[in-house]
């Protein structure tokens, strides 16, 4: 039964770890040891409930749990709910992930918690940059709220506020224009001695020497130290982390510590307190998100915190499409009505679909031309079909007057779909839209080519690529509108409308099955119905007409009966829809030899979500960035849905492209809001789809497919190097590929990015034997409007159209320079010093603090201090000298926006025999 416990933290630690709360659920006696993921999870669906009521989006009773609100408020619209889920879990895995970051690791410990403060701050500006940013990146600004919410985490279980407040919240912590209660100095001793084995678990209950001051534990493998300490018989000295991790502890700090992590003594001398500072951890993350005065809701406005966290109620009224059809579209236009008529699709037939449809065309001379309005979806299917392109020859084309028609003709609370590769000629009426769109409530969605004409030709006569500075109508439009832009090339497109369609229908679509009929496969595929689904659609791709296709129920065909329609949409497509069917197994019947690409979905609130894991050298798991790789053992984490208590669980299908089918059995972890299940499994070819199978109470079969596939690679892309971005200054990117196949390979590596800020080569060629590997280094230009700029790296084979790995990772450009900090000279060495000699063996250092803010502080870290109201001009110079029993100290420089940097002063490792006794660092500026 002890496997059934098994939730192994999603961690792998790259760095010497940064100790918090567990990022998620651990074994054994100590198994209800609270962690990070569990508080967040809490704490953001508290938060979420809050603002829910408080905004009145959904009226509930005194009665209702807040934890639950968020359930209610999406009510039937299960596709609704998973979006939230989704965005919830990007926050969870983004906190969890801040436990192996280097970044954490760094502000998070060792009495650094003015760094720690000044470093939430930093991101809370950034927070708010990308939010009143033209096209703010809402993946990006989950990403900083996780990283806040590990750091504010992390300061209950490390720091001693919890033993002198128990689980209040410290109000101001990490909280803009607060000063923080003082910090235990360099030379001030803060804990005593205990047993740091764990035995007598109340041995460091009282060990604090200190109860009106801040101080934090310093923990064997980190990079702040204290100094060492000479004298064993001292007894006292800096707090240490304490427990079994902490294997030299005692030799710099005192014995014992302070950290509050987890429920086991051997771990946690503090373990007594775990609870309190679990409680304090969680209500300060729901103060952070969620609090008027503190909170994120200073940084972001109503509809961004909306956005976020994906709180979006949908309306039927008008879908309108507005396309340009100049001539310049001719290489994207098919790409593009087919993902208009992949909206349509989505919908058609459906409780959801809307109660009209509009199509406007625009272009130049002809600045707009209204084509249909129409209730009826197939009329606008063959009329999105039918679109030619004329005219063209300049760039800009008359963008503007196509959205104003279509805003006129669409009813209030409408969606209009926009799409274009070139600027808009009419740019000046831009406000005539966005009063037009805000005065109807129109959520437009505008389509960008990633690469306008324009600018293609600002790059044939410049011969490079560059954004202008000016925002253009289309940003202007989405600013004011609360609108979205997608940048696409057109293999993304059909994967961006999916997503789309997921969160704008007030809907619970699921996939029931996707697969293909070949020509010699048997003419019959069965599928099974639950109790659960309504609505299902057959689209059957490869059709000639509608009498190819037939489906049959243990009744026989039901493709006539009253509650089935046939939509035959266009040549080689066919859609089969029944409404409210039986439950039992059916067939999908193919009356001649043609090739089908088949996909079943339906109406139901029953759905899945997978996460693939795999396990790290130390025995724990974690999430794999990018593409398995095959050949490799990988776990599964699967999360249901909305599983009615009459439905099991019980087994996962991988489905080969070449039909192989592997069923593995799922074993349940209980989940504190869905139903949680893991498998383990070898990934042996290069796709999978991935379905579950179950059974409810009349002994029917369920089943479920993700539109989400897996594709092992044999290449390995390593993130080495990200920079910190800024303007006008270039970041260098480094990855490392390692080609795991069996034979030597030509790869091809091509990187793009949404702002054309990628310089210098952008398109490498690799030949990499097997096993071997190779890096590739590209620079990105921090100058944009927008705040972010989101890069992919793409890997083909030489030769090959496929895609066999992408990765996309999004960069926030500071409009902040941070100061820089350089140790120009360093004269000393401890590596040969003896335990008495310590003291009396000296160094010196200097080191040049360059800045473009004003600066704040400069401190070391070990207690020097620095009055910078004297400071005026920029660089300075520091001079720094110490002896060896403080062989490694750190100067830490921060300016008044939050940005802060720190250069490293160090003379090798002294030789420890004994325990070692404090001593004293000097600091003086030039």
């Amino acid at each position: 039964m002890a496997i059934l416990k098994l939730f192994i933290w999603i961690l792998v630690l790259a760095y010497n770890s940064s100790e918090g709360f567990p990022p998620d659920s651990i074994t054994g006696s100590v198994y209800y040891t609270n962690n990070h993921a569990e508080m967040t999870r809490f704490a953001i669906r508290t938060a979420v409930g809050r603002f829910i009521t408080d905004n009145n989006l959904y009226v509930v009773n005194d009665e209702t749990d807040i934890t639950s609100i968020v359930s209610y408020f999406f009510g039937d619209d299960s596709d609704g709910y998973e979006k939230f889920v989704e965005k919830q879990n990007e926050i969870v895995e983004n906190v969890k992930n801040q436990q192996r970051s280097k970044e954490a690791h760094i502000h998070c410990n060792s009495e650094q918690i003015e760094l720690a403060h000044n470093h939430i701050i930093k991101l809370r500006g950034q927070i708010k940059n990308i939010a009143e940013s033209a096209e703010p990146n809402f993946l990006m600004i989950r990403q900083l709220i996780g990283k806040c919410i590990y750091t504010i985490q992390a300061f209950y279980s490390g720091t001693n506020w919890v033993e002198m407040n128990g689980d209040f919240v410290y109000t101001d912590f990490g909280v803009p224009n607060k000063t923080l209660m003082d910090i235990a100095g360099a030379t001030l001793d803060t804990c005593k001695d205990c047993d740091n084995s764990g035995n007598n678990e109340t041995s460091c209950k009282n060990n604090l020497l200190v109860n009106n001051i801040l101080t934090s534990g310093y923990q064997t493998g980190q990079d702040v130290q204290p100094p060492y300490k000479t004298n064993g018989d001292f007894g006292q000295g800096k707090c240490g982390f304490g427990g079994k991790k902490d294997t030299e502890n005692g030799y710099r700090t005192a014995i014992g510590g302070i950290n509050k992590d987890r429920l086991d003594p051997k771990y946690s001398p503090h373990h007594h307190l775990h609870y309190q500072a679990f409680y304090a951890a969680r209500n300060a993350t729901v103060q952070f998100l969620i609090d008027t005065q503190r909170g994120i809701l200073n940084e972001v406005n109503t509809d961004t915190f909306i956005q976020i966290f994906g709180l979006l109620k949908r309306h039927q009224a008008s879908f309108g499409f507005v396309i340009d059809n100049t001539g310049s579209m001719g290489a994207i236009i098919t790409q593009v009505k087919k993902a208009c008529i992949d909206i349509m699709t989505n919908v058609l037939g459906t409780a959801n679909a809307p109660s009209n449809y509009i199509l406007v065309t625009f272009n130049d001379p002809v600045k707009q031309m209204h084509r249909l309005t129409t209730k009826n979806g197939l009329e606008m299917i063959s009329a999105l079909d039918n679109i030619v392109l004329e005219g063209g020859g300049d760039c800009p084309e008359y963008a503007m007057a196509g959205l104003q028609k279509a805003i006129e003709l669409c009813k209030e609370k409408s969606t209009i779909f926009f799409y274009t590769d070139a600027p808009a000629k009419d740019e000046a009426d831009n406000q005539t839209v966005i009063d037009a769109a805000n005065e109807k409530t129109i959520d437009l969605r505008l389509f960008l080519k990633d690469s306008l004409c324009a600018r293609r030709k600002k790059r044939e006569i410049d011969g490079r690529s560059k954004r202008d500075a000016e925002q253009d109508a289309y940003s202007l439009v989405a600013e004011g509108t609360a609108g979205t832009i997608y940048r696409f090339n057109t293999a993304e497109l059909g994967d961006t409308i999916r997503q789309i369609s997921e969160e704008l229908f007030p809907s619970a679509t699921v996939t029931v099955d996707s697969f293909e009929l070949k020509e010699d496969d048997d003419n019959s595929r069965d599928f099974p119905v639950d109790n659960m689904l309504n609505n299902v659609k057959i689209t059957v791709i490869g059709a000639y007409s509608a009498d190819d296709v037939d489906v049959a129920s243990q009744f026989g065909s039901v493709i006539t009966a009253e509650n089935t329609s046939v939509l035959f949409e266009s040549p080689n497509k066919v859609v089969v829809t029944i409404l409210n069917p039986k439950p039992g197994i059916y067939s999908l019947i193919r009356e001649r030899n043609n090739h089908w690409t088949i996909n079943i979905t339906a109406q139901t609130s029953v759905d899945f979500h997978y996460m693939i894991t795999e396990q790290a050298n130390d025995g724990q798991l974690y999430k794999v960035s990018g593409n398995p790789v095959v050949g490799r053992n990988y776990t599964l984490f699967v999360t249901v849905f909305n599983l009615p208590v009459s439905m099991k669980t019980s087994s996962l299908r991988l489905q080969t492209r070449n039909s192989t089918t592997n069923f593995r059995n799922l074993t349940l972890i209980a989940g504190e809001f869905d139903s949680t299940y893991f498998v383990s499994t070898t990934l042996t070819e290069d796709h999978y789809d991935v379905s579950i199978y179950g059974i409810d109470d009349k002994g029917t079969t369920w089943m479920r497919t993700s539109p989400y596939s897996i594709s092992p690679v044999t290449i390995i892309c390593k993130l080495t190097s990200m920079p910190d971005l800024y303007i006008n200054t270039v970041g260098n990117i480094t990855y490392i590929l390692e080609n795991k196949g069996p034979d030597n390979d030509t790869f091809v590596i091509d990187v793009t990015d949404d702002r054309d800020l990628v310089t210098g080569d952008t398109r490498f060629t690799r030949l990499i034997n097997s096993n071997g590997f190779t890096e590739i280094a590209f620079q990105i230009l921090g100058s944009s409007p927008n705040n972010t700029v989101t890069y992919t790296l793409t890997v083909r084979q030489d030769g090959l159209a496929s895609i066999i790995w992408q990765e996309s990772q999004t960069i926030y450009i500071s409009p902040d320079i941070a100061p820089s900090c350089v140790v120009d000279q360093l004269i000393g060495k401890c590596d040969n010093v003896g335990i008495t000699t310590c003291s009396g063996v000296t160094w010196n250092g200097q080191a040049t603090i360059s800045f473009a803010s004003e600066l704040s502080s400069i401190s070391g870290s070990k207690g020097w201090s620095f009055e910078t109201s004297s400071v005026q001009l920029s660089p300075i110079h520091i001079n720094v000298s110490g002896d060896c029993c403080s062989p490694s100290v750190y100067l830490t420089v921060i300016d008044k926006k939050s940005n802060f940097v720190r250069c490293h002063f160090y003379l090798g490792d002294v030789n420890i025999s004994t325990p070692l006794l404090q001593t004293s660092v000097r600091i003086r500026v030039l």
